[in-house]
């Protein structure tokens, strides 16, 4: 096992934005705005020069690569999607336990209420009843994934503090 101690960047960090890559922006820019709410802060386009290796160097990507990149508002934090094109693309998300799995998680007041919410909307995948758990200070947690229509995972959590 690898000894990182030491090694911390010698900075105070705070996450600037948070990033993913989508099969469609269109679509993934259609789903944020209608129905989380997001505003669209950007757009660009970008490919390396040919036959340079700047997306290999810049941006771990087939040397080929070209992408379209919108930058969102989702309630204060910065959520950039990217689409690439590329002649060794993979297309298929990773599940929440695979190497690369990831979710964004939002906050809502009742997660029972953007459940049923989200349920209604076409291509969702709400996994599952809103699990409750009890939280340290005596207050609850409630939380649930879904999927979005290309299968990207989000989760929407409310916290309710202990009475009193």
């Amino acid at each position: 096992m690898a000894d990182w101690r030491g090694a911390a960047l010698p900075l105070d960090l705070v996450v600037e934005h948070v990033s993913t890559t989508v099969p469609d922006l269109e679509q993934a820019l259609d789903f944020f705005v209608s129905v989380l709410g997001a505003r669209v802060v950007s757009r660009s386009e970008f490919a390396g020069d040919p036959g340079s290796d700047e997306m290999v160097v810049h941006f771990n990507a087939h040397a080929e690569a070209a992408a379209r990149l919108a930058s969102l508002d989702v309630a204060g934090t910065t959520v950039e999607l990217f689409e690439y094109d590329a002649p060794d693309l993979a297309r298929t998300m990773p599940r929440n336990c695979d190497a690369g799995g990831h979710h964004l998680g939002f906050r809502v007041p009742d997660v029972v209420a953007a459940a049923e919410t989200l349920a209604s909307v076409p291509g969702v995948r709400v996994l599952g009843p809103p699990t409750f758990d009890d939280l340290p200070d005596g207050g609850r947690r409630g939380w649930v994934y879904f999927l979005t229509p290309w299968g990207l995972q989000l989760e929407v959590a409310e916290e309710r503090p202990a009475a009193g």
